[in-house]
């Protein structure tokens, strides 16, 4: 009787330790994952937001190579959009060499938004001149542009999804004392400013 008893007991200690043991593990490893997954976050919004930097940085080059293109057919009257383009183009190169990697989504809409428009107008009035229109050389800047506006479309959408996900992540009940311990904060969506969203004209009637 006494040894069925002990048994019992013993029986009884071992499940207490491997709910102990259980509970441990639990404890450690659910921290464990959320550090990693909001690490693993984090290192896709720097990953995305370098990819918006590049799209930018692409059109920003372009625009050089269509002011050369433009401004031998551009009247009195436009250079000073000519010289305009180009100054918003610079001001963006500038700034994402100065910030590469740790860019404000703000300032850079912002800036993005003002060549854009800058270039509409640009290219609006580059269209009529037909000379120039037919140019191989200035056809191709045009697709390049296109292209530009799509990649930067595409990298704006990843980026404003990896934060989306990243955001989510720090505001969950084991996220928010994970992200304290680490010094994460939330991060900025890329908002462009209204009428940014319209690409850069590049066909005319």
């Amino acid at each position: 009787m006494d040894e069925s008893q002990g048994s019992r007991r013993i029986d009884g200690g071992t499940v207490r330790l491997l709910v102990i043991v259980l509970l441990g593990a639990v404890l450690i490893t659910i921290p464990w994952l959320t550090h990693n997954r909001l690490v693993d976050s984090e290192e896709r919004v720097a990953a995305a937001w370098a990819d918006v930097e590049s799209t930018l940085q692409r059109r920003a080059d372009l625009v050089p190579n269509l002011v050369r293109s433009v401004q031998q057919h551009m009247t009195y009257e436009s250079e000073t959009l000519v010289r305009l383009v180009r100054e918003r183009a610079d001001a963006l190169s500038d700034a994402l060499v100065t910030a590469r990697g740790g860019g404000d989504p703000a300032r850079f809409a912002g800036l993005e938004a003002a060549l854009s428009r800058e270039l509409a107008r640009l290219m609006r009035q580059a269209g009529e001149h037909p000379a120039l229109r037919s140019g191989d050389q200035f056809l191709r800047l045009q697709a390049q542009l296109e292209g530009s506006e799509n990649r930067i479309n595409v990298a704006r959408l990843r980026y404003n999804a990896a934060v989306r996900d990243y955001n989510g992540a720090l505001r969950g009940f084991i996220g928010r004392w994970v992200a304290g311990s680490l010094g994460l904060a939330p991060r900025d969506y890329f908002e462009a400013r209204p009428g940014a969203e319209e690409p850069v004209p590049v066909a005319f009637e």
